[in-house]
This record gives C-alpha cells, sequence and structure tokens, in this order.
C-alpha cells in the first residue's frame, strides 16, 4: 500500500521538516501552502491522511474538514495547531477529525499518530472486503449438482468442515470448481465468521514466496520500509485456501511444512515465533504424489496436507450436470446481459451431452456467455457454439504452448514474444466469433473497446 500524506500549513518550517522527515519513514508526501492549492491538490492525489493546520491564511481548517469529507469521506485527519484549545479540539473531533495535534510536536510523536490512522485504515479495509464477501457468500448459490456422486461428495465435505482443525487437499481437474469446494468446506465450518484468505501460489514471484506467506519485519530487506503482515497471519482465526499447491517452489516447501507443524510463523528478519490459528484447504490439478517420485515436491509435506483428500468430479462424469448448469449459466447470462434466450436447440442439447468437456465447468461457463453475448433472443443453436466443436476447436487452436517444456527443462524462452502471440491469437479469435464486430470481442475479451482498437493498432504496426 502506497501510503499517501498532504500536509496543509502556511508555514515553510512545518511543512518542510514534515515532509522530509515523514518521507524518511517511507511515506508517500505533497505538502501546500493553502486550502485553494489543496482543494486541486486531493484532487490529484488522493490522500490516505491529511495533516491540516487550523489557521491558514485563505480560511479556517477545522472549516475545510467538511470540504474534505465531501471529496473523499475515507480520508482521514489530523489537525494541527499552535492555539489549542478544548473547544477547537471538540468542535474537530465533532467534524471527524482522527487526532487533533498542539504545535510545538516532535517527530516521534506524529508518527505515532500516524502509525494509528494507517493502522485503522487497514483494519477497516480488512473489514469491508470481509463484509462484502460475507454478503457474497450468503446470496451466491451452493455448489450445483444434480449428479448422485457429486451430492454424496458434498455431504462428506460437511462432515469433514466440522473437523475443525483437519488439513484438506483438494483434487480435480482444471475448471471442475476446486475453489468453489474449498469455499463450500470454509462456509460450512466453525470459522465461517471469520476470512478465508486466498492465497494463489503459482502466482507469487519465487523470491517474495516467504515474505508474503509470512511477511517480514521493517528493514527485513533492501525495501522493507516498514512491517508487513503476511497472508497466513492476517487469515488469523479464518482459513486459508492454498490454490496451486503444486507450483510451490521447492526450497520454499520446508517453511510451509514447518507452519503446518508447528502453526507458528516467523516473519522475514523477525526473530519471535508468532502462533497462527488457522485451517488450511489446499487445491491443486497436479499429481502431487508423481511429483513427488519425480523430486519436485516434498514427500513430507505431500502427506502432511494430504490429511483428508476430496477429489472434485470432472464434467464428463456427471452427465447429469451439463444441461442443469448450462440452464443456470443462462439464465443467470440473460440477466446481466438483459436477454430473452429461452433455451437450447436439441441438436445443441445432443452435442453438448457428447462432449468430452476438457475444460470442465469453467469451459462450460465461458461457452454460455460467450453465445449469450453474440445471441439476443430465441433458442441458442448449434452455430453459437461452432466453435466450440471438438474438431474445430484442435483445428483452431494454432498457438502452441509446447515452450512450456522449455521451462520445465531449465532452458530459456522469449517471453515477451509469446504473450505478444497469444494476445493476437485471443483477438483474432474473438473477432472471428463476433463475425468481426469490434463491441461483441471486446465484450468478449472483457476489455473496453478503446483497448481493443489499440491493440488492433498494434498489432498491425507489428507487421
Amino acid at each position: 500500500m502506497d501510503r499517501r500524506i498532504m500536509i496543509v500549513d502556511d508555514e515553510a518550517s512545518i511543512r518542510i521538516s514534515l515532509e522530509e522527515g515523514l518521507s524518511d519513514l517511507g511515506y508517500s508526501i505533497r505538502a501546500v501552502k493553502s486550502l485553494k492549492e489543496a482543494d486541486a491538490e486531493i484532487q490529484k492525489y488522493h490522500p490516505h491522511l491529511i495533516l491540516l493546520d487550523i489557521r491558514l491564511k485563505d480560511g479556517n481548517g477545522i472549516d475545510y474538514i467538511d470540504a474534505i469529507q465531501a471529496m473523499d469521506e475515507e480520508i482521514k485527519i489530523i489537525v494541527m495547531t499552535a492555539y489549542g484549545d478544548i473547544q477547537n479540539a471538540v468542535l474537530a473531533m465533532k467534524k471527524g477529525a482522527f487526532e487533533f495535534v498542539t504545535k510545538p510536536f516532535d517527530l516521534d510523536e506524529m508518527e505515532i499518530h500516524i502509525e494509528r490512522v494507517f493502522e485503522t485504515i487497514n483494519t477497516n479495509r480488512k473489514l469491508k472486503i470481509f463484509e462484502e464477501q460475507h454478503e457474497k457468500d450468503k446470496i451466491r448459490d451452493t455448489i450445483l449438482t444434480q449428479d448422485d456422486q457429486m451430492k454424496s461428495l458434498l455431504v462428506r465435505a460437511k462432515k469433514i468442515a466440522l473437523e475443525d482443525s483437519v488439513t484438506v487437499l483438494v483434487t480435480g481437474e482444471t475448471g471442475t470448481g476446486k475453489e468453489l469446494m474449498g469455499d463450500y468446506i470454509h462456509r460450512h465450518s466453525l470459522r465461517s465468521h471469520m476470512p478465508m484468505v486466498k492465497i494463489n501460489c503459482a502466482s507469487i514471484p519465487r523470491d517474495l514466496f516467504e515474505s508474503e506467506l509470512f511477511g517480514h519485519e521493517k528493514n527485513a530487506f533492501t525495501g522493507a520500509g516498514q512491517l508487513k503482515k503476511g497472508l497466513i497471519e492476517i487469515a488469523d482465526g479464518g482459513t486459508v485456501f492454498l490454490d496451486e499447491i503444486g507450483e510451490i517452489p521447492l526450497n520454499q516447501q520446508a517453511k510451509l511444512l514447518r507452519f503446518l507443524e508447528e502453526r507458528k510463523i516467523k516473519r522475514v528478519g523477525g526473530v519471535q515465533n508468532i502462533d497462527v490459528n488457522v485451517r488450511v484447504i489446499a487445491a491443486t490439478n497436479r499429481n502431487l504424489l508423481k511429483m513427488v517420485h519425480q523430486g519436485t515436491f516434498r514427500a513430507d509435506l505431500y502427506y502432511r496436507i494430504n490429511v483428508v483428500p476430496i477429489e472434485v468430479m470432472p464434467l464428463r462424469d456427471r452427465p447429469s450436470d451439463i444441461m442443469y448448469l448450462a440452464e443456470h449459466f443462462k439464465s443467470f447470462y440473460n440477466h446481466k446481459f438483459n436477454k430473452n434466450i429461452s433455451g437450447f436447440t436439441e441438436p445443441t442439447l445432443k452435442k453438448m451431452n457428447q462432449y468430452k468437456w476438457p475444460g470442465n465447468i469453467r469451459e462450460l461457463k465461458n461457452l454460455v456467455e460467450r453465445a449469450c453475448i453474440i445471441h439476443d433472443e430465441g433458442e441458442l443453436t448449434l452455430a453459437d457454439f461452432s466453435n466450440y466443436d471438438e474438431e474445430k476447436i484442435s483445428s483452431s487452436q494454432r498457438y502452441s504452448f509446447d515452450f512450456l517444456k522449455d521451462i520445465e527443462m531449465g532452458r530459456p524462452i522469449d517471453l515477451p514474444e509469446h504473450l505478444i502471440q497469444l494476445e493476437n491469437e485471443c483477438i483474432d479469435h474473438a473477432l472471428d466469433i463476433c463475425n468481426g464486430n469490434q463491441s461483441k470481442a471486446a465484450e468478449l475479451l472483457n476489455i473496453s473497446r478503446f483497448s481493443l482498437k489499440r491493440r488492433l493498432e498494434k498489432q498491425s504496426t507489428i507487421l
């Protein structure tokens, strides 16, 4: 978090000393000498905190609190004055000031007040995220299924959820809903009132993995200007969902194992062990036992996380769910896109039931979304799904991911070039599907039409 502070004071010595001192402490600082300048800078700079003098040449700081809150009610305010009295303090607090500081003050005193402000901001932010997630969880459908085996699996998952300290390993192919299963277990557990922190192990850079999971102390390494709590510590009392656990670097697996065994963490650069009470759910689409035999995943970690395994079935093994889920997604996107699609033609239903769904539920969802984008009403036909025909899929996927084998073998690749090729392939494919309609293609790619146009111009320049 870039911690932005604005100083509003007409005394140059105050502005300079605060700006230099707080900059050295790692804060981003913007200083102005009048309320008029503050008006313009707040709109540009979007500060988290304003250090506001009361007596300014162009107005009263306490009166200006209302203007600040009208621009952004989340901005915190510390009022400063050389004329401190009880009346001004009470008035400032009533108007919403976080703190009232009387001049002269030293930097250490101000730092304490500022740290309290940012602790409050962080707490409020986490609370807001948790409340929003909790509301989504309350209205979100549970895992949808008509398949008897899946229903049995959900009954088992509910029982597992109540075993509060048991570590769960959720396995299954890409797109089967492993994350949803993790959500399901958390919602039915005794920790459901606490946060669930999701960590995508594949997205964390190798050299930052320990810091992201366990946190770091101030000045633990270059760039660590402030103490940072790790994601596991933030989840204290709740659940940690370790997605793609098979992607954890081998040299970091021992540290995760130590945490799982001791339920203690040690921040990078720290000396104290910190007790953390979390439920751990791990997920992967990889064969971890095979990785153990290959030496790319620790055997002791595998057996530690594989206490209670749950395998989510692929969609091809749940034929009764294909049309059940397709109807659900059709209704959802009808509402989202304000369409009037009534259903699917018989040939479409037949083809969808025959298809093997290598991308599982995620592929089905994306297929129906695409069809709803380009279709307005009536029944969806085979033409709406023609690009997902198995034979056409194999011929239309011109881009190859064989370069991943080079990475696995330790051979260098030209990543920027591969990303350009992949982006161009996605754009061309979306335009083909939408018959050249750039607005619909942009919607399909989840980017703006302007962004798509800019990318097409870039393509033509390269060509």
